[in-house]
């Protein structure tokens, strides 16, 4: 069997180098908040003929604009995914194998709060620096270095390997570029999300729900003391809220519910006519579950509807929000997916990190959200997310990744993908 930690370590230049490479070229999501983001073009079109020269077959494709509803899930309306297109490259081995899914996002989040040098991709003790390098371009890269240490193995490959970079993952943009891989066919016997972290292999996530909540009032002037002040009705709003929250967080503790965002008023001498409120909802596993055991789509469902009643309860106590009920929008629904400890392909994985990290293996869930639930709870899919990044970097303010960490990854995911494609 190829020793595939001493190759990577002789290689480490190159997985480095790609990672500077992609850190120095700006992708940050469109709707990250910063004026000037100019989305994940720029990324693809360096990393397209990279692959290309790997031998992949590549093609790049636009999600399409209705894909949220294509594939019945709740995502952010008037979102511009034109210009922005998702890169895909295939190997074909032939023969009876398995067909293996790769994937790594390449939009990046805001710079503009980064106390370091966002697009430097220095190197510095020990590590890459720079936005995107642990959240995930360091996963990229640790992809494009893994399937290079394969072709350079003496290994009988079969079957079929599918590297996907995608965009739309960060931002709000629920996951368009994988659900879009999903909807344009690539579908596999397993995938493999390089947004990890710590070389932990992850098999589920919760779901997380969005509220947007738009509360009416009636301007005044304030020194003749007319209009109703929405602010007054957005905390009356506010409490339903609480209450909602204190009924979750007893229920489930690790389902937290978050209010994000409260904003109202123009002007001090206004009285507010207006009111905005966004919030996050936790929810289960267990909670989609049950949706589908009601015939309705794998998500949050029922939880949408417990918070509606518990708001629409609360507005029925005052005379004003019982006639001017605010606005409810469900911006999105991040969809959850889990899977045993027992999963044969993540077991395989766990006995390959051993081998080559002499570490015990870590399997686990996270209590935030990623794309990998997709392939898994739509697609029907074992999906593992397996990465590079380091705990607490991803969009901090002097994000980086460990260089012996893209080393081993990179060995730990082409032994996988040996064992997987390999005779």
């Amino acid at each position: 069997m190829t020793d595939f930690l001493a190759a990577a370590r002789d290689n480490e230049d190159r997985v480095v180098s790609l990672l500077q490479e992609l850190v120095q070229i700006d992708t940050r999501n469109p709707y990250s908040g910063d004026a000037d983001s100019p989305g994940e073009r720029a990324g693809q079109e360096h990393l397209e003929p990279i692959l290309r020269e790997m031998g992949g077959s590549t093609r790049m494709f636009d999600c399409p604009q209705d894909i949220f509803e294509r594939m019945e899930v709740i995502g952010p309306e008037g979102r511009d995914f034109s210009d922005r297109p998702n890169l895909v490259a295939e190997w074909d081995f032939g023969g009876d194998g398995p067909r293996v899914i790769v994937n790594g996002h390449m939009d990046t989040v805001a710079v503009e709060a980064m106390e370091i040098e966002p697009f430097s991709g220095e190197i510095r003790d020990g590590a890459v620096w720079g936005r995107g390098s642990s959240d995930c371009k360091g996963g990229i890269s640790v992809a494009v270095e893994a399937i290079r240490l394969l072709q350079e193995a003496e290994v009988e490959l079969h079957g079929s390997l599918v590297f996907e970079s995608v965009v739309g993952e960060e931002c709000s943009d629920s996951g368009a570029g994988t659900l879009a891989c999903l909807d344009a066919g690539y579908t596999g016997d397993v995938a493999v999300f390089v947004d990890g972290n710590d070389l932990t292999i992850t098999i589920g996530c919760q779901g997380c729900l969005t509220a947007d909540l738009s509360v009416r009032g009636r301007e005044g002037h304030a020194a003749r003391g007319t209009g109703v002040s929405a602010i007054d009705k957005g905390f009356l709003v506010k409490q339903g809220i609480d209450r909602f929250k204190a009924e979750r967080e007893a229920e489930r503790p690790n389902c937290r519910v978050n209010l994000g965002i409260f904003n109202s008023g123009v002007h001090a001498a206004v009285v507010p006519g207006s009111a905005y409120l966004s919030l996050n909802i936790v929810y289960a596993v267990e909670e989609a579950e049950a949706a589908r055991e009601q015939g309705l789509p794998w998500g949050g469902k029922p939880v949408r509807d417990r918070f509606e009643e518990v708001i629409r309860e609360a507005e029925a106590a005052d005379e004003w929000l019982a006639e001017h009920p605010s606005e409810l929008t469900w911006v999105k629904d991040l969809v959850p997916f889990d899977q045993p400890d027992d999963e044969p392909w993540a077991q395989r994985l766990a006995r390959i990190v051993e081998d080559i990290t002499s570490r015990e293996a870590t399997l686990n869930r996270m209590v935030a959200w990623s794309d990998a639930a997709y392939p898994c709870a739509l697609g029907g899919m074992p999906t593992l997310l397996f990465g590079p990044g380091l705990a607490g970097e991803p969009h901090g303010p002097t994000e980086h990744v460990m260089i012996d960490d893209l080393v081993e990854c990179s060995a730990c995911l082409a032994a996988f993908l040996a064992d997987a494609l390999g005779r």
